[in-house]
């Protein structure tokens, strides 16, 4: 198996008919079943270049989400004169048998992200975020780009260090493009790979090569 992909261990319709066995956990190279278009996704994440400073994790997909998923766990930091800044987050790359409603395809990316967010930023710092999130997955239909950011912000107690902490969450969704050759897997989580990491750089912005 490749070492950044999942796939749930049983279709949704096993799941709910109980037809699920212990054997399925023994998987093949290509486990028997899976559609070409799928099986194209999954090379383009297994050959994909990984950006320096991102460290990358499988992480599985809930089977109830999709038929298939492809499931990548991200966190990059950066020190600076205050201290290490970290972004982590993760993406889900879903496929469905049938075309969901809202999904504008058979395919679906969703994805979150914990982001740095400076103690004096303003109301804006939000918006920035998105608006390069955007910049980033330049090729996606803006229609097709659902997502909320929200400001948060963390006090400790019991004896730990009171200080708060602000941050900032994003959720999002969107649908990937779908050219003749199959959908490129890999370049979505390359895309949300550059987005973390470009969090750290003062805004600096990076595109997909």
């Amino acid at each position: 198996m490749a070492s950044i992909y999942s796939f749930p261990m049983h279709t949704p319709e096993e799941e709910r008919t109980g037809t699920a066995h212990t054997e399925d956990y023994i998987r093949p190279s290509r486990p028997a079943g899976v559609p070409d278009e799928v099986w194209h996704a999954v090379e383009s994440v297994r050959v994909m270049r990984r950006l320096d400073g991102v460290d990358y994790r499988e992480i599985p997909v809930p089977s109830a989400s999709a038929d298939y998923g492809i499931g990548v766990e991200l966190e990059c930091a950066e020190r600076d004169g205050t201290g290490v800044r970290v972004a982590s987050g993760w993406i889900m790359i879903l496929y469905t048998g049938v075309a969901r409603s809202g999904w504008w395809s058979r395919w679906r990316c969703v994805a979150f992200a914990s982001l740095p967010l400076e103690e004096d930023g303003d109301c804006l710092t939000s918006s920035m975020y998105w608006e390069d999130m955007a910049d980033v997955l330049s090729g996606v239909d803006p229609s097709h780009l659902k997502g909320t950011v929200t400001v948060t912000q963390n006090t400790s107690f019991g004896g730990m260090e009171a200080e708060p902490h602000t941050g900032c969450e994003m959720r999002v969704s969107w649908t990937p493009a779908e050219p003749p050759e199959g959908v490129d897997a890999g370049a979505q989580v390359m895309a949300w790979a550059r987005f973390l990491r470009a969090s750290l750089r003062n805004g600096e912005r990076e595109t997909i090569e």
